[in-house]
């Protein structure tokens, strides 16, 4: 199931899903996911919004990261872990899924996924 959700408290549809699906993830304000970014880009040396600096995030919330074995899509993979909190990558982008709910700015939940962390 998709629900359209912008966590951008400004509801700006602009490019920032790492930041929207932190934040909704792991319930975190979105400003707070947006400075950890921020010093991680600077501690790391990379982009924000790329995952070698959000992949400090998920390290220190315990997320656990599994790569699908086949071309799972991003509903493919809420359904198959219904009853948790996902964060779900897809080639340019991160969205959520909160208990098999995807929740973003458009429906991906057609687009093939290529890893993804359980937050719970």
């Amino acid at each position: 199931m998709y629900k359209y959700y912008n966590a951008n408290p400004s509801h700006e549809i602009i490019g920032d899903c790492v930041v929207r699906a932190i934040s909704t993830a792991l319930g975190i304000e979105y400003y707070k996911v947006l400075n950890m970014l921020y010093k991680n880009s600077n501690y790391f040396n990379c982009d924000m919004l790329v995952k070698d600096c959000y992949q400090k995030i998920f390290d220190d919330y315990g997320l656990t990261q599994y790569t699908p074995n086949n071309k799972k899509t991003v509903k493919d993979v809420a359904e198959d872990f219904r009853d948790d909190i996902l964060i779900i990558r897809i080639p340019g982008h991160l969205t959520t899924s909160v208990y098999n709910c995807i929740m973003d700015i458009w429906d991906c939940s057609d687009e093939i996924v290529d890893t993804f962390w359980v937050v719970s």
